[in-house]
């Protein structure tokens, strides 16, 4: 049905909406009156307005509003006593649509799919007619101007709402993008998806509802049909129809003439998906759409229902809803027969179990605010982050683990009931001290032996399940009791530092840091010297390295690098004493591998690339030396470890415009990965690890000026990414890597004609944007590198209107100018803007006006580039282009870094290379 509304601009509907509002609200002199001012100042608005108007007084003649819809109606209330199969609507005409085939049925009405037939463009929509009884007594017109309100959901994750409004003044309809997808549970199963990739497309189902809640709209039916997925990956939420609006603003504009569908929706909802305040017909908030999110959650990772079995009724069902608690989701998973739910069920316990069940509390206030913070927590279980939600007390945290290992911790609980009685004991003695001398003496070996248990083994037993931060305040109390007396023998010494390490990383991990520094500097001051007995090397080393890697750690997260080195290098010299006593130890070697690789990482950091480039190629040693005594089982995470020290190391050199030597690297790295690779086709990571060595690999190439090889290695890198992406595609940062491949074989090739490049620009810009959108604001920095490489590649079109191509580099050099602020020591965003830098000159021309005042734009580049000036190539290239730019004198300084840059350049000139032989398995 065509009317009114069909040609208002939806951009605008918000600003029309009180303007009718009000008209409707006046008497008709008042508002003739109105009108006329508002034609003198708007004449397209004032249309538009009588319009609508002449619509609701039309609606007035024939009583619509004297009573009940159903009574208007008979045919409805024939409908809504007595249910019916839908009507045969193929090939009627919708307005400009053209019903071809259902979809589907619900509770809320039926779904047909429609094809525009008005010749404005060619494609599909969903059309869904709601139950006519929704519409009540409200007014058709009020009706349509709900889903105007409704359209202004633009999100990626979301259909799009394209029109609403009443079929032959009494079907309600709402007309929907089209999707073609599958619930988003079924995709899970058939692709067979791990806890990881089920958690990153959930985000993005929380992405679409934070949108949602964040323009103070509500969904109130989350449940598997209502979300698609794409065969690309990609999440649709869908049906908005029954969404509350909870906008103060408008509903006071609208004041009694609230939409009707809004007030008669409340009680619409799938009784499996409900919230127990949806049930019990209370007040509905964000927090109820958290409930449906924590449900279909549940039933993603645990594979059944949290409240509802097949033999309930549908009462029962309802009333647990209100009533029962689930069972724990970790619990649940391990015996459904979905195997990829089964075989990773141990990954759920702990901070999963709790998001899930803070999720589905009873009470809306003790759930998630919204569905922003549910996404918050489960982002930092992927980064292994501590989570925000907290069980209900750390009695209730600890009696679910005993359930869970009732024998191994059977002495764990023994253990923290004889410390308490510890403490009570030692008070009495403190006044008793003469006569119990002995006895405190016992209780205090005592003390030592569970302190040692709490703290190393049954530090070991919680680790892997993430539950550390139980032992933060029993460990903090146990130590602040038995620091009344320095510990006697070394082995006392060795314990103390043991739990001071544990209490510390606690803390680290939960991003503490000023409370993690005492407890680890303590540990290293128990821990100086060499152990007492030979036999204690290994245990003792190790306990040195521990300590000083957190303290290092906790260092560098303070961004106070120097204190982190010195740290980290004493981690290094207590790793090396351990292999020196125990040269066959594979674990000895590993750990020190692990410690050139921290120092390199710091050195990195802090701009000092030969440094770095020292400590990966001794960490590259240790790894291909452990890699020659790795078991079959053990070899593929050995190969990772090693690709990746192979990687940095290949980068560092690339940076220093060393490319023969990056090449080298990055060739060894992809012969270690492609074997397994191979080896394991259906697990997408190694795909993914050798796809961005070769696109590492490849822009090596391309800077040596061999674009023939460049490409070759680009598509091979762009095709294992592709596959990668199909195998998790909810993964954004591997989205986002093969958009940087992508973009990178976008300008090793030049054949391209003009519209061909420019059709590619445009949908790697897209999906970048969608790629930021979808991991925030880290992510949008993180990829900023690939936003002014696109903001290059678009300068270079032909066909660019010069104004434009200077736009487009000036706002990508803001945004990387952003980006520096909050990361002052990241090369990859300097290299960026350098290579900017470069480009924005080359595009000045013969102006020389434009170039003086480019260069004057970018003088502060070339004062803060100095320290890089000979060290790192990209920048080096910057730095004379500005200095020659600016008319400086040729100094000795610009004489060197030109000498320097030259050197660089004949080294890094193509010459046939062969990658190392492989190392062979053991």
């Amino acid at each position: 049905m065509s009317g009114p509304l069909d040609d208002i601009d939806r951009q605008n509907w918000l600003a029309l909406s009180p303007l009718l509002d009000e008209l409707l609200d006046l008497e008709p002199p008042a508002r003739a009156e109105r009108l006329a001012r508002l034609r003198a100042d708007d004449a397209a608005t004032a249309a538009q307005l009588e319009r609508l108007l002449a619509r609701a007084e039309g609606l007035a003649r024939d009583g619509f509003l004297s009573q009940p819809a159903l009574a208007q109606w008979p045919g409805l209330a024939a409908a809504a006593a007595e249910p019916a199969a839908p009507p045969d609507l193929a090939g009627q005409a919708l307005g400009p649509y053209v019903l071809e085939r259902p979809l589907g049925q619900g509770g809320m009405g039926t779904v047909w799919l429609a094809r525009r037939a008005d010749g404005r463009f060619d494609g599909q929509v969903a059309v869904k007619f709601l139950t006519a009884g929704l519409l009540g007594q409200g007014d058709a017109g009020r009706f349509a101007r709900e889903g105007q309100i409704l359209a202004r959901l633009s999100h990626p994750h979301i259909a799009r709402l394209l029109d609403a409004g009443v079929h032959q003044d009494r079907q309600p309809y709402l007309v929907l993008e089209y999707v073609d997808g599958q619930p988003i549970d079924i995709y899970c199963r058939q692709l067979r998806l791990g806890v990881e990739a089920r958690v990153r497309l959930f985000l993005d189902v929380l992405a679409a509802v934070a949108h949602a809640h964040a323009r103070l709209i509500l969904h109130r039916d989350l449940k598997p049909s209502n979300i698609l997925v794409t065969r690309d990956g990609d999440v649709k939420l869908l049906d908005f129809g029954i969404a509350k609006l909870l906008d103060d603003a408008s509903q006071a504009l609208e004041g009694a003439a609230a939409t009707e569908l809004t007030r008669r929706a409340g009680s619409a909802y799938t009784p499996h998906f409900a919230a127990p305040e949806q049930v019990q017909q209370t007040d509905v908030t964000t927090a109820t759409d958290v409930y449906a999110l924590g449900v279909l959650l549940y039933l993603l990772l645990g594979g059944s229902h949290p409240t509802a079995d097949d033999t309930q009724t549908q009462l029962d069902r309802l009333k647990a809803v209100v009533e029962l608690v689930p069972r724990r989701l970790s619990d649940v998973a391990g015996s459904q027969p979905d195997e990829a739910i089964a075989r990773e069920a141990r990954r759920l316990r702990g901070d999963l179990d709790t998001i899930v069940a803070k999720a589905l509390k009873k009470a809306p206030a003790e759930r998630y605010a919204n569905a922003q913070a549910l996404a918050d927590d489960l982002q930092r279980w992927l980064a292994h982050e501590p989570i925000g939600a907290r069980p209900d007390s750390r009695l209730y945290v600890l009696g679910r683990f005993a359930r869970r290992h009732r024998w191994p911790v059977a002495a764990g609980s023994l253990a923290v009931l004889a410390l308490l009685g510890l403490t009570a004991v030692s008070a009495l003695q403190a006044r008793r001290a003469q006569a119990a001398e002995q006895q405190a003496q016992a209780r205090r070996h005592q003390a030592e032996d569970l302190l040692s248990y709490m703290l190393g083994e049954f530090a070991d037993k919680l680790r892997p399940i993430g539950r550390l931060e139980l032992l933060d305040s029993v460990g903090s109390k146990a130590l602040a009791h038995l620091s009344a007396e320095l510990p006697a023998s070394a082995q006392e010494r060795l314990n103390r530092a043991k739990a001071l390490t544990v209490v510390g990383e606690v803390r680290v991990t939960r991003r503490d840091l000023d409370a993690a520094l005492p407890p680890l500097q303590s540990a290293r001051v128990l821990l100086q010297g060499d152990p007492a007995t030979p036999d204690g090397v290994a245990e003792w080393h190790k306990a040195q390295g521990a300590a000083e890697f957190w303290l290092g750690q906790a260092r560098y997260l303070q961004r106070d690098f120097p204190a982190a080195i010195e740290a980290w290098q004493a981690y290094r010299a207590a790793a090396q004493r351990w292999l020196q006593a125990r040269p066959a130890d594979a674990e000895a070697r590993i750990e020190l591998s692990y410690a050139y690789t921290n120092l390199g990482s710091a050195a990195l950091e802090d701009g000092r690339l030969r440094e770095a480039e020292q400590a990966f190629d001794q960490s590259i040693a240790l790894k291909r030396a452990a890699l020659r005594e790795m078991s079959t089982e053990r070899r593929p995470a050995a190969v990772a470890e090693l690709a990746n020290s192979l990687s940095w190391a290949g980068t560092v050199r690339a940076w220093q415009g060393e490319f023969q030597a990056a090449l080298l690297l990055f060739r060894e790295a992809v012969t270690e990965i492609e074997a397994v690779r191979r080896a394991r086709p259906a697990e997408g990571a190694w795909a993914f690890r050798e796809g961005t060595l070769r696109r590492w690999g490849g822009g090596v190439l391309l800077a040596m000026g061999d674009a023939a090889r460049a490409r070759t290695e680009l598509g091979q890198a762009v095709q294992l990414l592709r596959s990668a992406v199909a195998l998790d595609a909810s993964n954004q940062a591997w989205r986002g890597d093969l958009l940087a491949a992508e973009l990178l074989a976008l300008e090793a090739e030049q054949a391209a004609a003009p519209p061909q490049r420019r059709a590619l620009l445009d949908a790697l810009r897209q999906g970048l944007a969608r790629v930021e959108e979808a991991g925030g604001a880290a992510m949008r920095v993180r990829r900023l590198p690939e936003r002014a490489r696109w903001a290059r590649l678009y300068a270079d079109l032909p066909d660019a209107a010069p104004a434009a191509r200077r736009e487009v580099l000036m706002d990508a050099r803001q945004q990387l100018l952003g980006g520096l602020k909050s990361r002052p020591t990241d090369l990859r965003l300097a290299h960026a803007l350098a290579q900017l830098d470069q480009a924005l000159l080359a595009r000045s021309g013969d102006d020389a006006a434009a170039l003086a005042a480019t260069c004057e734009l970018l003088r502060p580049e070339r004062d803060s580039w100095q320290p890089l000036v000979q060290v790192d190539f990209e920048i080096t290239e910057a730095w004379l282009a500005l200095q020659t730019c600016l008319g400086q004198p040729p100094t000795e300084a610009a004489l060197q870094a030109r000498a320097w840059l030259s050197t660089r350049r004949q080294r890094g000139a193509f010459a046939s290379t062969q990658p190392p032989e492989r190392t062979p398995p053991r």
